[in-house]
């Protein structure tokens, strides 16, 4: 299926920066490219904007005064929001920029940059964010930021917001128990039921990055999450499409394919 590339014309970005420096040549770059830049200077202001706003993206820097952005973004998500999210940081010690990812962030981008990286990983997060919500809404698209927020499949309900997974059982809802990256695994999955998805968008949108991952850590996140979908009988299968990726599909037994 071909998807139409996002219009620079129509996205709604969120620049959220302290720095005067960095804040005004950034956004005039953006709206040089066509794109509507809003800006905050506070982690807290930053955020009541985010919320308040209909943001086809976010750019948020790490160390912000008030709130910093790991926390802004963990409350961003908190409260249901899915737009893409790209974190600026100086930290580039690799305990930062996983802690970023963690919180909800998908992507990150080292201090100093290049204007032009910092333009092709938006271009990117935009694209992806439409492809992920391309299967919903009237015509079949959804703009990005408003993808659906709970999720069902077999006997499983994801709730992206509180970022919880839980299967139906006798007695009433059971937590899966999932880790951070076995539950962005499952989000993703579920988001395309049926379809496999490759490793590398797996890299992408689980880890933030298609260049750290390794093969392995993919399949030791995938081979955690099958067991507890088998182990609570949840009637969604997670299966391995050989030198592909992977896909989820309900109504099979997981049979630890």
């Amino acid at each position: 299926m071909a998807f139409a590339p996002v219009s620079p014309s129509a996205a709604r970005l969120l620049l959220v920066e302290d720095d005067a420096d960095i804040a005004g040549p950034v956004r005039r770059g953006l709206e040089e490219e066509g794109y509507a830049v809003s800006v905050e200077a506070d982690g807290a202001r930053g955020l009541a904007e985010a919320l308040a706003g209909d943001h086809d993206a976010l750019v948020v820097d790490w160390r912000l005064p008030r709130l910093d952005g790991r926390t802004l973004v963990e409350q961003f998500r908190a409260a249901g929001r899915t737009a893409p999210v790209l974190l600026l940081t100086a930290l580039g010690d690799v305990e930062h920029r996983v802690a970023g990812l963690d919180a909800g962030a998908d992507d990150y981008l080292p201090k100093p940059f290049a204007f032009e990286e910092l333009l092709a990983r938006l271009r990117a997060l935009l694209r992806r964010a439409a492809e992920g919500s391309a299967a919903g809404g009237p015509g079949g698209a959804v703009p990005p930021g408003h993808q659906a927020v709970h999720l069902r499949l077999g006997k499983v309900h994801l709730d992206a917001a509180r970022r919880v997974a839980e299967a139906e059982a006798d007695g009433g809802p059971v937590d899966l128990g999932l880790r951070d990256k076995e539950l962005r695994l499952l989000e993703l999955l579920m988001r395309h039921p049926g379809e496999t998805v490759s490793r590398t968008r797996i890299a992408e949108r689980v880890w933030g990055s298609a260049f750290d991952v390794t093969d392995n850590a993919i399949d030791v996140t995938a081979s955690g999450l099958r067991q507890r979908l088998a182990a609570a009988a949840s009637g969604v299968r997670l299966e391995t499409v050989r030198g592909v990726g992977y896909r989820v599909e309900a109504g099979r037994p997981n049979d630890g394919a």
